[in-house]
């Protein structure tokens, strides 16, 4: 048991939600011996599979008369001998193409608490456990189904006995369940957001048309000139603090492939030389000093390119700020002990203490018109990646050091 747990906290602490509730269902059916499990939350106003050992299962829609909404709404731990139970939704047996027969339905109690009184429940959703056999021989549940409160449930030593082990996994599912519904919830709140911040700025733009064509001279006037200035640049930055909050949350659901990390820095270089010609840095210089026997790993190589990018960007516009000679970006990589190790450093001023201590926390900079989100989505695609990233700042420049 102390193992299935420090497992499920080093997930909790490493991984996507999704990938803490699937761990933690695996576990729960390993735990009670069961031969099969799902978790089932609310999906607006309807009750479905989120999770399921059955993958043809998750998604799948279930009334709210059903076992799981009993257990949902009523929170009531039901035991049950499914082929009996009127309440049992065969449409899971049809397409699963398998009879249920003993079935465990467990309420996943929130993390929130409660702002209707105690006797209102406040699930977030239910942990359904399948049997082959009866595991509480004690009860016959063909003859009629068991239900009981949480507390009571809680009490009754034989069953704890064999259940324990569920109950501590359960505040980890709910945790990762609320997660996983806030994420959606704001990444849906952010993406409208954008749109309407990019709506506002073009209708500031065809504003300035109208008032072109019928009195320019009011352009002309410095105060005003300054207002449009002022409202497009406090849009444009609200747009662009939107869109990388949603290449934030984007960064939670990876497309792992067989990719050579070489390629993606190749690819990452040609986009600097873009930048720096962009920002007229003359005399720029990407060095590219790369591990030709680095074979194919499974990453997302465009979360990758997306990290390295922002790396080197930060570097890049440090150099032109700064009006270093003979600016330089260096892009290594080497294996090592099993690991790829990648250097991006650049030749600039280093950064000032206060920044350098907050370089990955997001909304921390001292950049005007930066979001503060860059860094931290980096560090958050190499956490992804299952990558330590480190810093190293001196006079002679900065050094991102990344293992993968």
């Amino acid at each position: 048991m102390e193992e299935y747990l420090r497992n499920i906290v080093e997930l909790s602490l490493g991984s996507t939600p999704e990938e803490l509730l699937k761990a933690s269902l695996e576990m729960c059916i390993k735990l009670t011996g069961a031969t099969g499990g799902s978790i089932l939350g609310e999906e607006g106003v309807h009750l479905q599979f989120l999770f399921s050992d059955v993958a043809e299962l998750i998604g799948v829609r279930v009334p709210f008369d059903s076992i799981a909404g009993v257990t949902v709404n009523a929170s009531k731990v039901v035991y049950t001998y499914a082929p009996t139970d009127k309440r049992h939704f065969d449409g899971v047996d049809a397409q699963i193409k398998h009879k249920t027969k003993y079935l465990l339905s467990i309420p996943i109690q929130s993390i929130l608490k409660s702002t209707g009184g105690d006797h209102v429940a406040n699930n977030t959703g239910a942990l359904q456990l399948l049997f082959e056999h009866n595991i509480f021989p004690e009860i016959d549940v063909e003859r009629g189904a068991q239900e009981f409160s949480l507390t009571s449930f809680k009490e009754n030593m034989p069953f704890m006995d064999r259940l324990n082990g569920v109950l501590w996994i359960l505040p980890i599912v709910a945790f990762g369940m609320e997660v996983t519904r806030l994420r959606q919830t704001s990444y849906q709140a952010i993406h409208e957001l954008k749109n309407k911040l990019i709506s506002g700025w073009s209708w500031i733009k065809y504003l300035k048309e109208d008032i072109r064509q019928k009195t320019p001279a009011i352009l002309d006037d410095e105060n005003i000139k300054q207002d449009f200035e002022l409202s497009e640049s406090a849009i444009k930055e609200g747009a662009n603090l939107a869109r990388m909050y949603l290449e934030f949350t984007n960064i939670y659901s990876p497309d792992f492939t067989p990719v050579n990390v070489n390629d993606a820095l190749v690819d990452t270089a040609e986009s600097v030389k873009a930048l720096a010609v962009q920002l007229k840095a003359s005399d720029f210089i990407v060095e590219l000093d790369l591990d030709k026997k680095i074979g194919l790993r499974n990453f997302d190589a465009s979360q990758l390119k997306m990290a390295f990018f922002n790396l080197c960007k930060n570097g890049v516009e440090a150099l032109v700020e700064h009006n270093v000679s003979k600016p330089r970006i260096r892009i290594s990589s080497a294996e090592q002990n099993g690991h790829v190790v990648l250097v991006i450093s650049d030749n600039g001023p280093g950064m000032p203490p206060e920044i350098a201590n907050n370089l990955f926390a997001a909304f921390k900079t001292k950049k005007e018109g930066g979001s503060g989100l860059g860094l931290t989505i980096t560090k958050k695609i190499i956490d992804v990646h299952g990558g330590t990233i480190k810093c190293d700042i001196d006079n002679n420049g900065t050094t991102f050091t990344i293992i993968l």
